[in-house]
C-alpha cells in the first residue's frame, strides 16, 4: 500500500502547523492545551478504545539513490498568509470536544474517503462537481491513463451518513465492534460539539493511496481532495479552482510516482529528504500540466494565483518525515515546472512522464539551493 499526503490530516499536531518564529502561538499548543483542561474526556472513552486494526500506510515506497546526497538543511524559510487563515479558522469554533477527537474524526473520514463508492461530488452541494469531472478528463488524456484513478471528495457530512459510517468503523474498531454503540457516540458528539461537524478543518485531507483492492471492490488508485482544505486556502486568497485544479494535479503526480520506480539524489536512510523530493517534484508535474497548451492552460495571471498556491503550502518541518519543502523550494519547483511547459520546441508536444522526471531531477539540487 502507498500513499502520499499533500497536507495530510494529521498536520494539526504535526508539522505543517508549527511555526518558524518563536514568537507565533502554535496550534499545537492551544490544542494541548483544551484538552488539558477538559473533563468530558471519559464520556467518550468508548470511541477510542479497542481500535484492532492498523493499516500500513507507508510514505512513498520509491527506491533512493544513495550517492549524490544531501541531507535536507534549514533554510529560508517563514509563516505564509495559509497558516494564518488555518489558525483563524481552528479558533472561530474549537471546543473541549474537538480538541480531543479531531485525530479520531480525522482518521475515520479518512477511512470513509476510501470505502465510499457512492457517486461522488466535489464542494458544498457539489459545486465544483463538473469542474473537477473536467479536470480528471483531463489528466487522463495528458498522461495517458484513462480510467486508471479514483477521484473522490471528502466531506463534513460524511459523518451524518450512517450507511457510511456502517461499512467504514469495522476496518478502524475490528468486525466484532459494536457498531451501532460507535455510531450513537458519534451522534452524541455531533450534536454537542461545535467544532467536530461544522468547522472545515475536520475534512482536510488531500491525498494520494494505491491500496491494491485492499477493500476488495476493484479500487486501487485513489486521489482523494476534501472541501475544507480548498475553503480554507480561499480564506487566504486563492480562487476556489486554481486550489483544485493545483491539488488534484500535484496528487495526480504522485499517483505518476507510483507506476513507477523512480530514483532521486537522497542521502540514504533520509526520509525528510526522500518525501521532500518526491513532494517538490509532484509540484514539477503540476505546473506542467497546469501550464501546458494541451493540460489546463492556465494563462500568466491564472499562473501567477497557481504559483501563490505552492507558496502557501510549503513548511518548515526540515527534521520530519512528512516534509514537503519550503515555500520558496514549492515556489521553484513549480515555476521550474512551468518554464519545462513553455520550453518546448513544439507547443503541443506532450512529454513522457519518465523524461519529466528526469528534467526535475536535473532541476532538483538547484531548487533545494
Amino acid at each position: 500500500m502507498k500513499k502520499a499526503h499533500f497536507l495530510a490530516s494529521i498536520i494539526l499536531v504535526n508539522v505543517i502547523l508549527v511555526s518558524c518564529s518563536k514568537e507565533e502561538t502554535y496550534v499545537e499548543d492551544e490544542l494541548n492545551a483544551v484538552y488539558a483542561t477538559t473533563s468530558s474526556a471519559n464520556k467518550y472513552s468508548e470511541l477510542i478504545q479497542d481500535r484492532s486494526v492498523n493499516l500500513d500506510l507507508s510514505v512513498n515506497d520509491f527506491a533512493f539513490y544513495d550517492d549524490l546526497s544531501r541531507a535536507v538543511a534549514p533554510s529560508e524559510c517563514s509563516t505564509t498568509d495559509f497558516d494564518a487563515a488555518i489558525n483563524e479558522t481552528i479558533a472561530e469554533n474549537l471546543d473541549q470536544l474537538g480538541a480531543e477527537f479531531y485525530s479520531v474524526y480525522s482518521d475515520i473520514n479518512f477511512y470513509m474517503s476510501l470505502v465510499d463508492t457512492s457517486p461522488q461530488y466535489f464542494g458544498e452541494n457539489g459545486r465544483y462537481t463538473n469542474l473537477m469531472k473536467k479536470r480528471v478528463r483531463e489528466n487522463e488524456k495528458f498522461w495517458d491513463m484513462p480510467n486508471e484513478v479514483a477521484v473522490k471528495g471528502q466531506h463534513n457530512s460524511n459523518f451524518e451518513n450512517e450507511s457510511l459510517l456502517r461499512e467504514t468503523l469495522p476496518f478502524l474498531y475490528g468486525p466484532t465492534a459494536d457498531i451501532d454503540a460507535l455510531i450513537a457516540e458519534i451522534s452524541a458528539i455531533n450534536e454537542e460539539s461545535t467544532f467536530l461537524i461544522e468547522n472545515p478543518f475536520v475534512s482536510f485531507d488531500g491525498f494520494a493511496i494505491n491500496i491494491d483492492n485492499f477493500f476488495g471492490k476493484g479500487q486501487g488508485d485513489i486521489i482523494v481532495i476534501s472541501d475544507g482544505i480548498v475553503s480554507v486556502m480561499e480564506k487566504a486568497g486563492i480562487d476556489a479552482d486554481i486550489v483544485w485544479t493545483g491539488i488534484l494535479a500535484h496528487e495526480w503526480g504522485h499517483q505518476i510516482q507510483f507506476n513507477n520506480t523512480w530514483g532521486y539524489p537522497t542521502e540514504a536512510g533520509n526520509i525528510p529528504e526522500a518525501t521532500r523530493s518526491t513532494e517538490l517534484e509532484a509540484d514539477f508535474f503540476a505546473a506542467y500540466f497546469m501550464t501546458h497548451k494541451r493540460g489546463a492552460t492556465y494563462n500568466w495571471k491564472r499562473v501567477e494565483a497557481f504559483f501563490d498556491l505552492f507558496f502557501n503550502i510549503g513548511d518548515c518541518g526540515f527534521e520530519a518525515d512528512g516534509h514537503h519543502g519550503t515555500p520558496l523550494q514549492r515556489m521553484d519547483a513549480a515555476h521550474r515546472g512551468y518554464l519545462l511547459a513553455q520550453s518546448a520546441q513544439k507547443k503541443g508536444h506532450i512529454l513522457s512522464p519518465e523524461a519529466v522526471h528526469n528534467a526535475f531531477v536535473a532541476e532538483l539540487p538547484t531548487i533545494v539551493e
